[in-house]
């Protein structure tokens, strides 16, 4: 595993007050990384505050640091952390902005904007991965929490260790937490399996959406306002779901659409090896990597399936 730039190094030390942000809907790997770092930092007698959108899905309420999650907020920070964000204007942050000596990025996206001061940008299997190297690097000991954390973030960006984004590096730092915690079964069992009713049904109501383009192997689910209000808001559509595509034999490409108000939509695309969907990400404003990402979007969704089936004619050599 590779070391941390001295730049990093520096910056995590030399400095006192710290302040972590993350991306809106933080996911497993953004609150693992910020849990994991935050309480590294406590360690070392930093200053930490957190900034978060709440509330949080209900797996992953489990953290005691949540308690601490925007308690407090300050004026100024010596350091402000973006944690697994691809660009400032997806991070989740505080209408009036503090201010901060530097501002450090954490990220592990290929679309990653390089808009911080300092930039720890790695393409890894989960931003938890580099947070990882970073507490080692700072000879943190790490906790069973910590380590929970950690694990956090790897299983739900792997999907428990199924997509193309793992590597050696992924399995190496997975076997250090188990020489701090013995187990994680129960954990894998909550981040993967475990839903509540409101969440079983929406993600009945987005299979039952489900729809094949034009007899191309390409996915398209559409959870409509009525559908995500009736059944508890977006905070009960589960990471898994803008899996379920993926998981019908012959599909290469899943979109799945969430109408978070009326004619807005949330877009989350999935892609199987060798196709690369995070351009048309990029081109509608959002980020992500080759084979997951998304963004907002606005308009008609013929649209978007018609970018969905020229983004597998050209990459298939159809075009």
């Amino acid at each position: 595993m590779n070391t941390i730039p001295d730049e990093i190094f520096n910056c995590l030390c030399n400095n006192q007050r710290f302040l972590i942000l993350l991306h809106q809907k933080p996911d497993g790997d953004a609150i693992g990384s910020a849990v994991a770092l935050g309480k590294g930092l406590k360690q070392l007698n930093k200053t930490v505050d957190y900034y978060i959108d709440l509330p949080l899905e209900d797996k992953l309420g489990f953290f005691e640091e949540i308690q601490y999650f925007n308690q407090t907020l300050q004026d100024d920070y010596d350091v402000i952390i973006y944690l697994d964000c691809s660009s400032s204007s997806f991070a989740f942050s505080p209408a009036e902005m503090p201010t901060a000596k530097t501002r450090l990025v954490i990220d592990h996206h290929k679309s990653n904007a390089h808009y911080g001061d300092l930039n720890f940008v790695e393409i890894t299997g989960a931003t938890a991965e580099i947070v990882f190297r970073v507490l080692r690097g700072l000879n943190v000991v790490f906790d069973e929490e910590m380590a929970d954390a950690i694990f956090t973030g790897i299983t739900t960006d792997t999907g428990s260790f199924q997509f193309s984004n793992v590597t050696v590096d992924t399995h190496l730092i997975a076997s250090e937490l188990y020489a701090i915690k013995t187990n994680y079964a129960h954990l894998s069992k909550r981040l993967h399996t475990q839903k509540n009713i409101n969440q079983m049904k929406m993600t009945g109501a987005a299979i039952h959406s489900l729809e094949i383009l034009d007899g191309m192997p390409i996915a398209l689910m559409i959870l409509d306002h009525e559908t995500i209000v009736k059944f508890g808001g977006t905070i009960n559509i589960t990471d898994d779901v803008a899996n379920l595509g993926q998981n019908t034999i012959g599909v290469a490409i899943t979109a799945l659409l969430k109408e978070i108000d009326p004619g807005e939509y949330r877009v989350s695309l999935r892609a199987k090896y060798p196709y690369d969907i995070h351009e048309i990400a990029l081109k509608y404003g959002g980020g992500g990597h080759e084979r997951a990402a998304g963004f907002n979007f606005c308009g008609d969704v013929g649209e978007l399936k018609q970018d969905l089936m020229e983004v597998y004619a050209n990459q298939n050599g159809e075009a």
